[in-house]
């Protein structure tokens, strides 16, 4: 305004000097009074050990040393294969206090991958001017199958509850030595049977249920081929596999059994021995974790042939695979018949929603019918395949990815139970 009106008089030009001198002076007593971004204490927090496909908390805590208030935008550097609600988040933070901006990041892939430095945007006290920096906070981001599952059963289980997704541990009639959960007391129970502890806690006589102990060896078999490598939803198929194989093996060796793991593609890509015990929960979660798909085809007869030379024993193999008809799965057939020879084989295979859907849709088009009569045709492939599975002894499931670790586990305790 000033030099627009430098024509009325050149005292406006000397007011346009002053102003500008002026604006750069606050501009500098501004910026010295914000503090550098890199001297801003920082601190991510978050699970070491982060699950795939679902959210997980991470917290950027902003720690004000100084006089001033800060009033800063923070902006967390996540790993490309994270999905993440917010990037960037406003903090307005009083002298000597403490905030934090927490996200949800949601990983694609499982893995080891990496968090990067903290960037922060601090805003001047005469808002004249914003400073902008990075703190150093580079961190591991490993990626597991999902773990949440695992703590909602273990927090079901210290309830004395079923398990919430329709699980029901199977339990022999008859004095057992392992616990299996809490309920109410019945006329016809053992009076050494009651809790005393959770009878005085809920005000009702309590009993407690045991189960026999029964010790098998349980060994999971994750195809990683080419076929597990499509998606269903937001995960690949191996990804849904690896995290029915993580809450199986924390059942089976929670009720005792021996667990091993092999994973294979056109080569075997993974191998941990059956053992019991925790240690060896942690030693398959970890193998689990690295298991990556490949883009290759199986070789089923290769991999069954490298776990019998390993393991003689009678076992229970429950086995992760994909079918496309009879045909295409006939070197698994011939490879499943052979395994199940000496060995209970359980095969589990995921469908298709929007295969299912295309088959059951009235088609409105020339392309829409010939495109339902593919998807029939595909369904009825794989029924044909699943049949010459179950006419040469080998077990099997086909049930959509949100009902496969439900549908497995209620498998393997109903056919623990049967022949074991």
């Amino acid at each position: 305004m000033p030099l627009a009106l430098a024509d009325v008089t050149p005292a406006f030009v000397t007011l346009a000097l002053l102003m500008l001198v002026a604006a750069f002076a606050l501009a500098i007593v501004d910026y010295r009074a914000t503090p550098a971004p890199s001297t801003v204490p920082v601190e991510r927090v978050a699970e070491p050990q982060l699950s795939i496909g679902v959210g997980n908390r991470v917290t950027v805590r902003l720690r004000n040393p100084f006089a001033l208030p800060l009033r800063a935008t923070v902006r967390d550097t996540v790993p490309t294969s994270f999905d993440v609600d917010r990037r960037t988040a406003e903090l307005v933070v009083g002298p000597g206090a403490t905030a934090e901006a927490a996200y949800a990041a949601r990983p694609r892939h499982r893995g080891s991958f990496r968090f990067g430095d903290v960037h922060i945007r601090l805003r001047g006290p005469l808002d004249l001017l914003q400073r902008q920096g990075r703190v150093a906070a580079e961190a591991p981001a490993n990626v597991y199958p999902d773990l949440h599952e695992i703590r909602r059963y273990e927090v079901s289980l210290r309830r004395g509850l079923a398990y919430d997704a329709g699980q029901r541990r199977a339990r022999t009639p008859g004095a057992g030595s392992l616990f299996e959960r809490l309920r109410e007391y019945q006329p016809d129970d053992d009076p050494r049977w009651i809790a005393w502890t959770a009878t005085a806690r809920r005000g009702r006589p309590i009993s407690v249920e045991y189960e026999t102990e029964r010790q098998q060896r349980v060994l999971i078999l994750l195809d990683a081929g080419r076929m597990m490598s499509s998606t269903l939803g937001r995960l690949t198929k191996l990804d849904h596999a690896v995290n029915t194989a993580l809450m199986l093996s924390y059942v089976a060796i929670a009720k005792g059994d021996e667990v091993g793991l092999l994973g294979f593609a056109d080569t075997v890509r993974a191998y941990d021995p059956a053992r019991r015990g925790h240690r060896q929960f942690l030693r398959l979660t970890e193998s689990l974790r690295r298991l990556e798909v490949t883009m290759t085809e199986p070789d089923y007869r290769a991999a069954f042939e490298f776990l019998r030379a390993k393991t003689a024993r009678r076992a229970f193999a429950i086995l992760f695979t994909d079918l496309v008809d009879e045909e295409a799965s006939r070197a698994l057939v011939a490879a499943l018949t052979q395994l199940a020879g000496n060995n209970l084989v359980l095969c589990c295979v995921l469908q298709d929603p929007q295969l299912a859907e295309t088959a059951a849709r009235d088609p409105s088009s020339s392309g829409e019918l010939y495109e339902r009569v593919v998807a029939a045709e595909v369904l009825d492939a794989r029924r044909r395949a699943l049949a010459v599975l179950r006419r040469h002894g080998v077990h099997s499931i086909d049930v959509p990815a949100e009902r496969l670790s439900v549908a497995t586990i209620q498998r393997y305790l109903e056919l623990k139970k049967r022949f074991f």
